[in-house]
């Protein structure tokens, strides 16, 4: 029966996938972990309440849009509406990905046009500093799984690595991109598609 100790056996994996070298795929989400180990932890309560609040497909989106937002964040935080709300919006953006793909090249656009950016511009590191994108992402006005998808296109971040000289945010950002893509479903023609509409018929 669904309950505590299967959500917690979820956290670890994605917590480890965020965290570590484990690849929450290729192990198929499988960790090392006993019964026993759980029933002994002070915070099991937690992992029993999260089973009451979701359900099996549920808690890894739960988990997986958590551990993305801030993979430090401990489990009686994500009982807090903070972590019900980062939850929901990330389940937002993923049932309906095409539309907020579309709204968030409609936001770049219009952002690289008020800045008299060309779009390559707008992905350019000039001087070491953040490029107009990464702002954009720092600022949440566009969604990871959108940065995401628009590097699986175009390749930026291997530039971004190399050229940006902060050694602060952008690893951790970098990271989680990494981290964060086998999660993300998208269809790639789609997204081509909009992006040729957005960007280059205007």
């Amino acid at each position: 029966m669904y309950g505590g100790f299967d959500v917690f056996k979820v956290y670890l994996a994605v917590k480890l996938h965020f965290t570590t070298n484990y690849d929450f795929f290729e192990y198929g989400g499988k960790v090392n972990c006993k019964l026993d180990t759980f029933t002994k932890r002070n915070d099991r309560y937690f992992f029993h309440k999260l089973s009451t609040k979701y359900n099996k497909d549920e808690i890894l989106d739960f988990f997986v849009a958590n551990f993305c937002e801030n993979s430090k964040k401990w489990v009686g935080n994500l009982l807090q509406n903070d972590g019900r709300e980062t939850y929901l919006n990330y389940r937002k953006v993923k049932d309906n990905f095409k539309y907020h793909f579309r709204n968030d090249c409609i936001n770049i656009f219009n952002d690289f046009h008020t800045k008299r950016l060309s779009f390559d511009n707008g992905l350019e590191c000039f001087g070491g500093q953040h490029p107009r994108l990464l702002r954009l992402h720092i600022q949440k006005r566009i969604s990871i799984q959108t940065t995401i998808v628009l590097n699986e296109i175009l390749s930026f971040v291997k530039n971004w690595n190399k050229e940006i000289e902060e050694k602060v945010v952008w690893p951790k950002i970098a990271l989680t991109i990494a981290r964060m893509k086998p999660f993300i479903n998208y269809n790639m023609t789609e997204c081509k598609l909009i992006m040729k509409e957005v960007f280059i018929n205007g």
